[in-house]
């Protein structure tokens, strides 16, 4: 251990802990190991993702915020595998390239249009396919990861997205998961990633030549200093929405759901108060992120609690830990449907306290698109369902240290009446 990264035994005692956290895989309960950091090493050094990791809130949103001092990973475990994206770009470039996607996936016309439509009809296809009680569903596999997936694959022009299902997991692992820098992780990664260019290579192509309304057309149709971007930055581009477009609401979603299946009174509150849907989502957002935690690169020396990070340092803000921070939330071990009750919407914008989204300039673009798939998801669960259940002989197991959130979700659904189509396999 070189001289900046001399630690305290207290220090090196948290480093060791985060490390058998990560090797874990999810398997630990994160939660009460980052709130005792937060009181006792709010800094600490990990040898086994060589980096510091930060967690306390304002330590955590000045690395995702500030992009003078911190720049996104590139080329190294914890970075996207997808290669240069908007993420790693910086200044003009970055606010370029990002108002592109933006024009899409933010445009308030659309969002509350055309986008909307696609969502409600994409969700209520899937909610009648889902077989009722007494049978047991995966609803993780069968709607909160195919409703944003169906979604993206829409935006970028792709229309059979079932190919993509296993290669965006592929990808996600192969990224911010992959800070230990696991070979047989990062070769799926790449095997997933060629397979996904192979397909979108020809989309591209025909959009350059008949544009529609759809994402990829808007990428090829604009031009960064007069030149148009080239076919392989497209791709790259396209790679990183795939995965970008479909953890947010799918790990957050599955997440709430496994909450409510085990709260009836939490359930209750919301199908009596629906005007309680959107500080629910931004609550689940709070209490168990999907992204717990990101890396940075320090782009100049600087200092946390007294502890020196030099310029070239990794560091990584725990997002969990950020969000349950009681230097700003109140009581943050609990959920509180309540919470956001009159501030949800700020909290999809750079001016929210919760962190889920990043921060600063690299605050998520598509943070408005999240919040539509996970309102309308919860609003029509709420609506088509009289309660959720883990059934007799099922568990709900983590999985998951910087990508968090249920690894299956085996529900037992019992139906509103009218609500649902034939089950699966009938006859209509």
């Amino acid at each position: 251990m070189s001289k900046h990264h001399e630690t305290t035994s207290l220090q090196q005692e948290m480093g060791t802990r985060f490390d058998a956290l990560l090797a874990a895989g999810g398997a630990l309960d994160p939660h009460p190991f980052y709130r005792e950091c937060r009181s006792v090493a709010p800094i600490f050094w990990s040898e086994a993702t060589n980096a510091w990791v930060l967690t306390r809130h304002r330590d955590v949103k000045r690395v995702l915020g500030e992009e003078e001092q911190f720049a996104v990973l590139y080329g190294q475990a914890g970075a996207t595998i997808h290669g240069r994206t908007v993420l790693q770009m910086r200044g003009e470039e970055h606010r370029k390239k990002n108002a592109i996607i933006a024009r899409v996936v933010r445009n308030p016309v659309a969002i509350t249009g055309r986008i909307q439509q696609k969502v409600e009809a994409v969700s209520k296809q899937l909610i009648d396919t889902l077989p009722a009680t007494p049978e047991v569903v995966d609803v993780r596999a069968e709607y909160t990861s195919l409703l944003p997936l169906t979604i993206i694959a829409w935006l970028l022009g792709i229309e059979d997205p079932t190919p993509l299902r296993g290669w965006y997991r592929a990808l996600a692992q192969a990224g911010v998961e992959n800070l230990v820098a696991d070979p047989s992780r990062q070769a799926a990664g790449e095997d997933a990633l060629h397979k996904f260019e192979a397909i979108i290579a020809p989309v591209i192509d025909e959009k350059r030549r008949n544009p529609t309304d759809d994402l990829i057309s808007a990428l090829v149709k604009a031009d960064y200093d007069g030149e148009p971007m080239s076919a392989a930055e497209v791709e790259t581009l396209c790679g990183f929405l795939l995965t970008a477009g479909v953890e947010t609401t799918d790990r957050s979603l599955s997440s709430l759901f496994a909450l409510l299946a085990g709260d009836e009174m939490l359930w209750s509150q919301l199908q009596s108060d629906k005007s309680l849907v959107t500080s629910a989502a931004v609550e689940i957002l709070r209490y168990e992120p999907p992204v717990q935690g990101l890396g940075r690169m320090a782009l100049a020396d600087t200092e946390f609690h007294g502890v020196r990070v030099p310029k070239g340092g990794r560091v990584i803000g725990i997002i969990a830990s950020a969000n349950r921070d009681d230097d700003v939330f109140d009581q943050p071990d609990d959920f509180d449907v309540n919470r956001f009750a009159d501030s949800a919407d700020r909290e999809f914008t750079p001016a929210g306290k919760t962190l889920p989204f990043g921060a600063g300039v690299h605050h998520c673009t598509g943070s408005l698109l999240a919040k539509l798939e996970l309102t309308t998801a919860i609003g029509d669960f709420l609506d088509h369902f009289t309660s959720l259940e883990v059934p007799d002989g099922f568990k709900i197991e983590m999985d998951g240290v910087m990508l968090r959130s249920p690894r299956a979700l085996p529900l037992s659904l019992s139906p509103t009446a009218g609500t649902l189509g034939p089950p699966l396999g009938a006859t209509p």
